[in-house]
């Protein structure tokens, strides 16, 4: 029975109530959350935003038209004296007595408001920019600023992948796990229940017995850790999709085949003709398609484009401006009412006291920091690549061993179980041999998910998985 149970202990490395391939379920996984992470929702608002701002700098190169109404009732103000009937009077007096009638009526002196009681002003006015330097730089500053933002929403979108890859790995580790600890223990309750009936045969001591409880304990305890670090990796998976930590996940069947498999799709994927990834190739196709850099690449664009705005401020604007409209006391359409004129506005700031100056030193700048940037940035992605590199390959080539490893404590378990059987070896010795098993078995089950997660951080590095990002607007 022992050599059955060790047997189930073996199977139950690989499996747990498979359905369907690995492949298929971590990319429904991944597919699930590009559409409801929160992060990624966040940014694709972000990349509204700079559309949005990227469609106001455009606008300015159109005419506005604007209406504009005035009315206004006045009381008081300043006001002009105009002494007409001291000026007239004497002379129409004059001219009265002269001709013996009164023809000429005394006239009163004058007070004149500068205000009107009532006024409107209803004009219709036409903008339209003839040169401005300031337009162009601008839009080219708010195109790079989106393409930043929607390359920054890829990338934040690979990430977000091999977040989801390595998560659900370790969900499916920690379930492989459950049940080679559910194996032991069945293991270690048969030991038990041996050891009581070699006492009760006066075969061994009750000390022996006490070290087979207290090895199934511990067992037991190690299955309560593996349970609970499965509990936190399938919250930590709905996390990342947005779903309810409770919510169930697709369990498959992990092979070392599935290794291999998945390598192949990574060397398709980076554009690798040959089988073996070799680490320049790898890392020019890491520069090539980060969106990182194409990121640096947008800020750096966005900063040369903020020294060209600084640099209009040099440069004279002209614009045409045409009004239509009614001024009066009232409204209405008469001739006398009705104006229109038409304007060529030109204008050039001659001094402002430096600032301009400093405008220009500052996105130059800022332009050298955006470079300096991406340069660091490309020497890190190329680090990243060789070091996931180095990792996967590492785990790649310790997969053999550990199975060979497992090999090797299972075919000691089953001798050391048949000597235990018949009194041949001691307790201490039995139990080292099956923890050897034990651990071989969860170092298989570590390794090989340390392959699929290296493949997985590889895929991030080499930028492959941004192929995968969720569609955005589009300028």
């Amino acid at each position: 029975m022992l050599l059955g149970l060790a047997a189930l202990a073996f199977a139950t490395a690989a499996a747990c109530s498979p359905s369907g391939s690995v492949e298929e379920a971590v990319n429904d996984l991944v597919a699930e959350a590009l559409v409801a992470n929160l992060e990624i929702e966040n940014a694709g608002a972000g990349v509204a935003q700079r559309l949005a701002a990227l469609d106001q700098a455009r606008a300015l190169y159109l005419p506005s038209l604007d209406l504009n109404a005035r009315y206004t009732r006045a009381n008081g103000g300043r006001t002009i004296d105009f002494p007409v009937g001291d000026l007239l009077n004497p002379v129409y007096a004059s001219l009265n007595q002269i001709t013996g009638n009164s023809r000429f009526p005394a006239v009163q002196n004058q007070q004149i408001n500068f205000q009107r009681t009532r006024e409107q002003d209803t004009r219709l006015s036409l903008t339209q920019p003839l040169y401005d330097a300031r337009i162009s730089a601008g839009r080219l500053a708010a195109q790079s600023q989106y393409d930043a933002s929607a390359a920054g929403r890829v990338a934040l979108a690979g990430r977000i992948e091999r977040d989801m890859r390595e998560a659900y790995y370790r969900w499916l580790q920690s379930r492989a796990q459950i049940g080679i600890f559910d194996a032991t223990v069945e293991l270690a309750a048969e030991n038990r229940r041996v050891n009581e009936s070699l006492l009760r045969n006066g075969k061994i001591t009750r000390d022996l017995l006490f070290r087979a409880e207290a090895d199934q304990l511990e067992v037991q305890q190690s299955q309560l850790g593996a349970q609970n670090a499965e509990r936190l990796a399938q919250s930590y998976v709905n996390l990342i999709r947005n779903a309810p930590f409770d919510r169930a996940l697709p369990s498959v069947a992990v092979e070392d085949q599935d290794v291999e498999r998945l390598r192949s799709v990574l060397a398709a994927q980076a554009q690798s003709a040959q089988p073996a990834l070799g680490l320049a190739a790898l890392q020019e196709t890491a520069v090539h398609q980060r969106y990182e850099l194409r990121q640096l690449d947008a800020i750096a664009a966005a900063a040369a484009a903020g020294e060209q705005l600084a640099r209009a401020a040099f440069k004279p604007r002209l614009a045409f401006a045409f009004d239509i409209g009614t001024q009066g006391e009232t409204y209405t359409l008469t001739s006398a009412d009705r104006y229109l004129l038409a304007s060529v506005v030109l204008k050039f700031n001659f001094f402002s006291g430096g600032a301009d100056q400093a405008g220009v030193a500052g996105a130059r700048a800022a332009q050298q920091e955006a470079r300096a940037s991406r340069s660091l940035q490309e020497q890190q992605i190329r680090f990243q690549v060789q070091q996931a590199l180095q990792d996967f390959q590492f785990r790649q080539a310790s997969l053999g061993t550990a199975a060979k490893r497992v090999e090797a404590a299972a075919g000691a378990f089953r001798i050391a179980s048949r000597k235990r059987d018949l009194g041949q070896i001691n307790q201490a010795e039995f139990i080292d041999s099956r923890r050897a098993m034990t651990d071989a078995q969860l170092n298989l089950n570590v390794t090989r998910f340390a392959a699929l997660g290296s493949i997985a951080e590889l895929q991030y590095a080499l930028g492959a998985d941004s192929h995968h990002a969720p569609p955005q607007s589009q300028p």
